[in-house]
Protein backbone atom coordinates (compact mmCIF):
# COMPACT_ATOMS: atom_id res chain seq x y z
CA UNK A 1 0.00 0.00 0.00
CA UNK A 2 1.05 3.63 -0.88
CA UNK A 3 1.11 5.74 2.27
CA UNK A 4 2.08 8.92 0.20
CA UNK A 5 1.09 9.86 -3.15
CA UNK A 6 -0.12 12.71 -5.56
CA UNK A 7 -3.59 13.49 -6.16
CA UNK A 8 -5.47 14.09 -9.20
CA UNK A 9 -3.08 16.85 -11.16
CA UNK A 10 -4.05 18.42 -14.62
CA UNK A 11 -3.02 21.27 -16.09
CA UNK A 12 -5.35 23.83 -13.60
CA UNK A 13 -1.98 23.26 -11.67
CA UNK A 14 -0.29 25.84 -14.09
CA UNK A 15 -1.41 29.19 -12.95
CA UNK A 16 -0.78 27.62 -9.38
CA UNK A 17 2.91 27.24 -10.02
CA UNK A 18 3.27 30.52 -12.16
CA UNK A 19 1.99 32.27 -8.60
CA UNK A 20 4.70 30.26 -6.75
CA UNK A 21 8.05 31.11 -9.25
CA UNK A 22 6.70 34.95 -9.43
CA UNK A 23 6.20 35.15 -5.49
CA UNK A 24 9.14 34.04 -4.98
CA UNK A 25 11.13 36.04 -6.97
CA UNK A 26 8.87 38.85 -5.75
CA UNK A 27 10.44 38.08 -2.07
CA UNK A 28 13.96 37.39 -3.48
CA UNK A 29 13.98 40.92 -4.17
CA UNK A 30 13.18 42.08 -1.10
CA UNK A 31 15.87 41.17 0.62
CA UNK A 32 18.34 42.66 -2.52
CA UNK A 33 20.32 45.32 -0.09
CA UNK A 34 21.50 47.79 -3.18
CA UNK A 35 17.92 49.54 -4.00
CA UNK A 36 16.12 51.40 -1.19
CA UNK A 37 12.76 51.06 -3.14
CA UNK A 38 11.46 48.64 -0.02
CA UNK A 39 12.61 51.58 2.85
CA UNK A 40 9.72 53.50 0.88
CA UNK A 41 6.62 51.33 1.09
CA UNK A 42 4.14 53.67 -0.15
CA UNK A 43 6.26 54.46 -3.18
CA UNK A 44 6.17 50.67 -3.63
CA UNK A 45 2.71 49.71 -3.16
CA UNK A 46 1.91 52.79 -5.99
CA UNK A 47 4.37 50.85 -8.42
CA UNK A 48 1.92 47.71 -7.14
CA UNK A 49 -0.92 49.33 -8.13
CA UNK A 50 0.42 50.61 -11.48
CA UNK A 51 1.79 47.62 -12.04
CA UNK A 52 -1.80 46.21 -12.24
CA UNK A 53 -2.95 48.12 -15.01
CA UNK A 54 -1.18 46.48 -17.23
CA UNK A 55 -3.68 44.00 -17.25
CA UNK A 56 -5.90 46.03 -19.70
CA UNK A 57 -4.57 44.57 -22.88
CA UNK A 58 -5.48 40.95 -22.20
CA UNK A 59 -9.13 42.69 -20.24
CA UNK A 60 -9.92 44.15 -23.51
CA UNK A 61 -9.70 40.84 -24.92
CA UNK A 62 -11.59 39.07 -22.62
CA UNK A 63 -14.08 41.66 -23.04
CA UNK A 64 -14.28 41.67 -27.36
CA UNK A 65 -14.53 37.68 -26.76
CA UNK A 66 -17.44 37.91 -23.86
CA UNK A 67 -19.09 40.48 -26.15
CA UNK A 68 -19.13 37.61 -29.41
CA UNK A 69 -20.33 35.31 -26.81
CA UNK A 70 -23.10 36.90 -25.58
CA UNK A 71 -24.26 38.40 -29.07
CA UNK A 72 -24.58 34.87 -30.28
CA UNK A 73 -26.59 33.91 -27.20
CA UNK A 74 -28.77 37.10 -28.31
CA UNK A 75 -29.26 35.59 -31.61
CA UNK A 76 -30.07 32.00 -30.54
CA UNK A 77 -32.69 34.11 -28.14
CA UNK A 78 -34.49 36.21 -30.69
CA UNK A 79 -37.57 33.71 -30.93
CA UNK A 80 -38.02 34.17 -27.40
CA UNK A 81 -41.28 36.64 -25.60
CA UNK A 82 -40.35 39.85 -24.66
CA UNK A 83 -40.85 38.99 -21.21
CA UNK A 84 -38.29 36.45 -20.86
CA UNK A 85 -36.07 38.58 -22.42
CA UNK A 86 -36.78 41.18 -19.60
CA UNK A 87 -36.24 38.77 -16.97
CA UNK A 88 -33.20 38.16 -18.37
CA UNK A 89 -31.95 41.62 -18.52
CA UNK A 90 -32.71 42.35 -15.29
CA UNK A 91 -31.14 39.22 -13.75
CA UNK A 92 -28.16 40.26 -15.45
CA UNK A 93 -28.18 43.96 -14.21
CA UNK A 94 -28.48 42.56 -10.37
CA UNK A 95 -25.21 40.41 -11.06
CA UNK A 96 -23.25 43.51 -12.66
CA UNK A 97 -24.21 45.56 -9.81
CA UNK A 98 -23.55 43.42 -7.38
CA UNK A 99 -20.44 42.78 -9.06
CA UNK A 100 -18.82 46.37 -9.39
CA UNK A 101 -19.44 46.63 -5.72
CA UNK A 102 -17.83 43.46 -4.67
CA UNK A 103 -14.70 44.79 -6.31
CA UNK A 104 -14.79 47.99 -4.93
CA UNK A 105 -15.09 46.11 -1.05
CA UNK A 106 -11.83 43.84 -2.43
CA UNK A 107 -9.83 46.97 -3.84
CA UNK A 108 -10.85 48.43 -0.56
CA UNK A 109 -9.65 45.49 1.75
CA UNK A 110 -6.39 45.20 0.25
CA UNK A 111 -5.89 48.89 0.59
CA UNK A 112 -6.73 48.71 4.57
CA UNK A 113 -4.34 45.33 5.07
CA UNK A 114 -1.45 47.88 3.63
CA UNK A 115 -2.38 50.60 6.09
CA UNK A 116 -2.03 48.34 9.18
CA UNK A 117 1.21 47.10 7.52
CA UNK A 118 2.60 49.98 7.83
CA UNK A 119 1.81 50.13 11.54
CA UNK A 120 2.86 46.65 11.98
CA UNK A 121 5.77 46.34 9.62
CA UNK A 122 8.18 46.00 12.27
CA UNK A 123 6.60 42.46 13.84
CA UNK A 124 8.57 39.48 13.05
CA UNK A 125 6.00 36.81 14.32
CA UNK A 126 4.90 34.79 11.13
CA UNK A 127 1.41 35.55 11.39
CA UNK A 128 0.81 34.22 7.67
CA UNK A 129 0.39 30.99 9.01
CA UNK A 130 -2.94 31.56 10.32
CA UNK A 131 -4.13 32.73 7.21
CA UNK A 132 -4.95 29.01 6.60
CA UNK A 133 -7.25 28.71 9.24
CA UNK A 134 -9.08 32.57 8.54
CA UNK A 135 -9.06 31.47 5.00
CA UNK A 136 -11.25 27.88 6.10
CA UNK A 137 -13.85 30.01 8.71
CA UNK A 138 -14.14 32.40 5.90
CA UNK A 139 -15.07 29.67 3.10
CA UNK A 140 -16.92 27.84 5.43
CA UNK A 141 -19.62 30.61 6.62
CA UNK A 142 -19.35 31.72 2.83
CA UNK A 143 -19.57 28.98 0.73
CA UNK A 144 -20.80 26.04 3.35
CA UNK A 145 -17.71 24.13 1.96
CA UNK A 146 -16.96 21.52 4.48
CA UNK A 147 -13.51 20.12 5.57
CA UNK A 148 -12.48 16.76 6.59
CA UNK A 149 -9.91 15.19 8.82
CA UNK A 150 -7.03 15.56 6.60
CA UNK A 151 -7.93 19.58 6.73
CA UNK A 152 -7.84 19.66 10.59
CA UNK A 153 -4.83 17.46 11.20
CA UNK A 154 -2.95 19.66 7.95
CA UNK A 155 -4.29 22.59 9.46
CA UNK A 156 -3.24 22.07 13.19
CA UNK A 157 0.06 21.10 12.11
CA UNK A 158 0.51 24.35 10.10
CA UNK A 159 -0.39 26.65 12.93
CA UNK A 160 1.71 24.95 15.71
CA UNK A 161 5.18 24.59 13.50
CA UNK A 162 4.26 28.33 12.86
CA UNK A 163 4.39 28.96 16.54
CA UNK A 164 6.88 26.69 17.55
CA UNK A 165 9.67 28.35 15.71
CA UNK A 166 7.87 31.98 16.92
CA UNK A 167 8.32 30.40 20.68
CA UNK A 168 12.00 29.02 19.65
CA UNK A 169 13.31 32.06 18.46
CA UNK A 170 11.21 34.46 21.03
CA UNK A 171 9.37 36.26 18.20
CA UNK A 172 6.11 36.19 19.51
CA UNK A 173 7.62 37.01 23.54
CA UNK A 174 9.42 40.38 21.50
CA UNK A 175 6.32 41.25 19.66
CA UNK A 176 4.36 41.54 22.64
CA UNK A 177 6.67 43.31 24.68
CA UNK A 178 6.83 45.72 22.58
CA UNK A 179 3.10 46.38 21.31
CA UNK A 180 0.79 44.53 21.89
CA UNK A 181 -1.38 46.62 19.99
CA UNK A 182 0.70 45.77 17.14
CA UNK A 183 0.22 42.33 17.57
CA UNK A 184 -3.76 42.33 17.62
CA UNK A 185 -3.14 44.72 14.41
CA UNK A 186 -1.32 42.26 12.81
CA UNK A 187 -3.74 39.54 13.20
CA UNK A 188 -6.47 42.31 12.11
CA UNK A 189 -4.26 42.40 8.67
CA UNK A 190 -4.12 38.53 8.13
CA UNK A 191 -7.99 38.17 8.42
CA UNK A 192 -8.60 41.45 6.06
CA UNK A 193 -5.71 39.05 3.56
CA UNK A 194 -7.70 36.33 3.84
CA UNK A 195 -10.84 38.25 3.25
CA UNK A 196 -9.74 39.61 0.26
CA UNK A 197 -8.96 36.71 -1.65
CA UNK A 198 -12.58 35.19 -0.24
CA UNK A 199 -14.57 37.71 -1.83
CA UNK A 200 -12.28 37.67 -4.96
CA UNK A 201 -13.59 34.09 -4.73
CA UNK A 202 -17.19 35.05 -4.47
CA UNK A 203 -16.59 37.82 -7.52
CA UNK A 204 -15.72 35.12 -9.85
CA UNK A 205 -17.98 32.17 -8.64
CA UNK A 206 -21.13 34.17 -7.74
CA UNK A 207 -21.05 37.32 -9.83
CA UNK A 208 -19.45 36.03 -12.82
CA UNK A 209 -16.43 38.32 -12.67
CA UNK A 210 -12.85 37.78 -14.58
CA UNK A 211 -9.76 37.41 -12.71
CA UNK A 212 -8.40 40.04 -15.22
CA UNK A 213 -11.48 42.99 -13.99
CA UNK A 214 -10.38 42.29 -10.56
CA UNK A 215 -7.32 42.65 -10.82
CA UNK A 216 -7.19 45.88 -13.01
CA UNK A 217 -9.74 47.56 -11.03
CA UNK A 218 -7.72 46.58 -7.85
CA UNK A 219 -4.80 48.50 -9.70
CA UNK A 220 -6.94 51.72 -10.58
CA UNK A 221 -9.18 51.85 -7.49
CA UNK A 222 -5.56 51.80 -4.93
CA UNK A 223 -3.73 53.72 -7.26
CA UNK A 224 -6.30 56.46 -6.52
CA UNK A 225 -6.39 55.52 -2.75
CA UNK A 226 -2.81 55.49 -2.08
CA UNK A 227 -1.98 58.80 -4.10
CA UNK A 228 -4.54 60.49 -1.86
CA UNK A 229 -2.90 58.79 1.06
CA UNK A 230 0.15 60.28 -0.78
CA UNK A 231 -0.35 63.21 -0.29
CA UNK A 232 -1.80 62.83 3.75
CA UNK A 233 1.82 61.63 4.53
CA UNK A 234 3.20 64.25 2.35
CA UNK A 235 1.28 67.13 4.75
CA UNK A 236 0.99 65.06 7.89
CA UNK A 237 2.32 61.43 8.51
CA UNK A 238 6.15 61.81 7.06
CA UNK A 239 5.83 58.07 6.68
CA UNK A 240 7.80 58.43 3.45
CA UNK A 241 9.76 60.41 1.51
CA UNK A 242 9.64 60.94 -2.18
CA UNK A 243 12.31 63.24 -2.47
CA UNK A 244 15.03 61.42 -0.94
CA UNK A 245 13.92 58.54 -3.24
CA UNK A 246 13.58 60.28 -6.49
CA UNK A 247 16.68 62.22 -5.93
CA UNK A 248 18.90 59.00 -5.63
CA UNK A 249 16.61 57.21 -8.11
CA UNK A 250 19.05 55.65 -10.63
CA UNK A 251 19.28 52.23 -12.80
CA UNK A 252 19.59 49.60 -10.63
CA UNK A 253 16.43 51.52 -8.63
CA UNK A 254 14.74 51.29 -12.29
CA UNK A 255 15.72 47.39 -12.54
CA UNK A 256 14.22 46.84 -9.19
CA UNK A 257 10.79 48.85 -9.88
CA UNK A 258 10.21 47.07 -13.54
CA UNK A 259 11.45 43.62 -11.59
CA UNK A 260 8.68 44.59 -8.98
CA UNK A 261 6.20 45.17 -11.34
CA UNK A 262 6.35 41.96 -13.49
CA UNK A 263 6.45 39.94 -10.30
CA UNK A 264 3.79 41.59 -7.60
CA UNK A 265 1.20 41.57 -10.86
CA UNK A 266 2.22 37.69 -12.06
CA UNK A 267 2.02 36.74 -8.31
CA UNK A 268 -1.45 38.84 -8.22
CA UNK A 269 -2.75 37.52 -11.09
CA UNK A 270 -1.79 33.66 -10.97
CA UNK A 271 -3.05 33.78 -7.64
CA UNK A 272 -6.36 34.98 -8.70
CA UNK A 273 -6.49 32.36 -11.80
CA UNK A 274 -5.27 29.62 -8.82
CA UNK A 275 -8.10 31.02 -6.62
CA UNK A 276 -10.59 30.33 -9.26
CA UNK A 277 -9.97 27.14 -10.38
CA UNK A 278 -9.20 25.41 -7.03
CA UNK A 279 -9.93 27.59 -3.57
CA UNK A 280 -8.73 30.38 -1.68
CA UNK A 281 -6.89 28.25 0.34
CA UNK A 282 -4.47 26.80 -2.72
CA UNK A 283 -3.61 30.22 -2.64
CA UNK A 284 -2.30 29.70 0.53
CA UNK A 285 0.51 27.17 -1.31
CA UNK A 286 2.08 30.34 -3.68
CA UNK A 287 2.36 32.78 0.19
CA UNK A 288 4.33 29.89 1.67
CA UNK A 289 6.85 28.86 -1.62
CA UNK A 290 7.19 32.90 -1.58
CA UNK A 291 8.27 33.11 1.96
CA UNK A 292 11.19 30.33 1.50
CA UNK A 293 13.17 33.15 -0.66
CA UNK A 294 13.71 34.75 2.82
CA UNK A 295 15.63 32.24 4.32
CA UNK A 296 17.95 30.77 1.49
CA UNK A 297 21.29 32.64 3.50
CA UNK A 298 21.62 29.44 5.00
CA UNK A 299 25.45 30.67 5.87
CA UNK A 300 23.88 32.90 8.38
CA UNK A 301 23.30 30.10 10.70
CA UNK A 302 21.51 27.37 12.03
CA UNK A 303 18.73 29.88 12.81
CA UNK A 304 17.76 29.81 9.01
CA UNK A 305 18.27 26.67 8.44
CA UNK A 306 15.51 25.54 10.89
CA UNK A 307 13.39 27.94 9.67
CA UNK A 308 13.56 27.05 6.39
CA UNK A 309 12.81 23.92 6.99
CA UNK A 310 10.19 24.20 8.80
CA UNK A 311 8.98 26.40 5.92
CA UNK A 312 9.28 23.21 3.56
CA UNK A 313 7.22 21.00 6.31
CA UNK A 314 4.44 23.77 6.47
CA UNK A 315 4.67 23.66 2.56
CA UNK A 316 4.47 19.65 2.42
CA UNK A 317 1.35 19.86 5.00
CA UNK A 318 -0.26 22.54 2.61
CA UNK A 319 -0.06 20.34 -0.07
CA UNK A 320 -1.80 17.87 1.90
CA UNK A 321 -4.45 20.16 2.95
CA UNK A 322 -5.20 21.46 -0.84
CA UNK A 323 -5.32 17.15 -1.33
CA UNK A 324 -2.22 17.66 -4.50
CA UNK A 325 -0.88 14.98 -1.58
CA UNK A 326 -2.72 13.01 0.05
CA UNK A 327 -1.79 10.39 3.11
CA UNK A 328 -3.17 6.92 2.73
CA UNK A 329 -3.53 5.67 6.30
CA UNK A 330 -5.83 6.71 9.36
CA UNK A 331 -8.53 7.04 7.05
CA UNK A 332 -7.38 10.25 6.56
CA UNK A 333 -8.04 10.07 2.27
CA UNK A 334 -11.83 8.88 2.97
CA UNK A 335 -12.84 12.24 2.28
CA UNK A 336 -10.68 13.58 -0.10
CA UNK A 337 -12.24 15.23 -3.23
CA UNK A 338 -12.28 12.31 -5.57
CA UNK A 339 -13.06 9.80 -3.31
CA UNK A 340 -16.23 11.77 -2.45
CA UNK A 341 -16.97 12.18 -6.50
CA UNK A 342 -16.25 8.28 -6.81
CA UNK A 343 -18.55 7.58 -4.37
CA UNK A 344 -21.36 9.34 -5.40
CA UNK A 345 -20.85 8.25 -8.88
CA UNK A 346 -20.43 4.63 -7.41
CA UNK A 347 -23.81 4.62 -5.49
CA UNK A 348 -25.02 6.07 -8.92
CA UNK A 349 -24.21 3.34 -10.65
CA UNK A 350 -25.50 0.69 -8.14
CA UNK A 351 -28.86 2.91 -8.20
CA UNK A 352 -28.96 2.64 -11.62
CA UNK A 353 -28.03 -1.03 -11.75
CA UNK A 354 -30.55 -1.73 -9.02
CA UNK A 355 -33.16 -0.15 -11.02
CA UNK A 356 -32.16 -2.15 -14.13
CA UNK A 357 -32.62 -5.62 -12.61
CA UNK A 358 -35.92 -4.93 -10.93
CA UNK A 359 -37.02 -3.84 -14.18
CA UNK A 360 -36.05 -6.80 -16.04
CA UNK A 361 -37.60 -8.48 -13.30
CA UNK A 362 -40.66 -7.27 -13.94
CA UNK A 363 -40.63 -7.59 -17.05
CA UNK A 364 -40.05 -11.54 -16.63
CA UNK A 365 -42.74 -11.83 -14.44
CA UNK A 366 -45.03 -10.25 -16.95
CA UNK A 367 -43.82 -12.36 -19.48
CA UNK A 368 -44.13 -15.87 -16.97
CA UNK A 369 -47.69 -14.61 -16.48
CA UNK A 370 -48.66 -13.81 -20.25
CA UNK A 371 -46.80 -17.21 -20.98
CA UNK A 372 -49.14 -18.81 -18.43
CA UNK A 373 -52.66 -17.14 -19.54
CA UNK A 374 -51.71 -18.24 -23.35
CA UNK A 375 -50.76 -21.88 -22.56
CA UNK A 376 -54.07 -22.12 -20.42
CA UNK A 377 -55.83 -20.99 -23.32
CA UNK A 378 -54.42 -22.84 -26.00
CA UNK A 379 -54.76 -25.89 -23.74
CA UNK A 380 -58.64 -25.07 -23.10
CA UNK A 381 -59.39 -25.02 -27.22
CA UNK A 382 -57.51 -28.29 -27.46
CA UNK A 383 -60.25 -29.93 -25.08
Amino acid sequence: MVFIKFGKVDKKIIPLLLGCIFCFFNRILNTYKETILFKHIVITNIFVAISKLFIIIPYIIYKIRSRNIRNNSEDIEKTNSLSVKLYHANIKSKIDKGKWLFIFLSALIFFFQFLIFIYTITMKTNYWVWDILFVLLLCYLIFKIQFYKHHYLSLIIIILTGLIIDLIFQNIQNDIKSNLVEVLLRFVREILLSLHEVVNKYIMERKYGSEYEICFFNGVINLILFMFFSLLNYYFFKLDDFAEYFNNFNTTELLVVLGVMVSQLGFYLFALITNKNFTPCHVFIIFVFGQLAFHLDFGSGAETIVIFASFIFILFMSLIFNEIIELNFCGLSENIKRNIIFRAESEDFNIESKILVDTIDDNYEIYLKESEDRESKEGGAIN
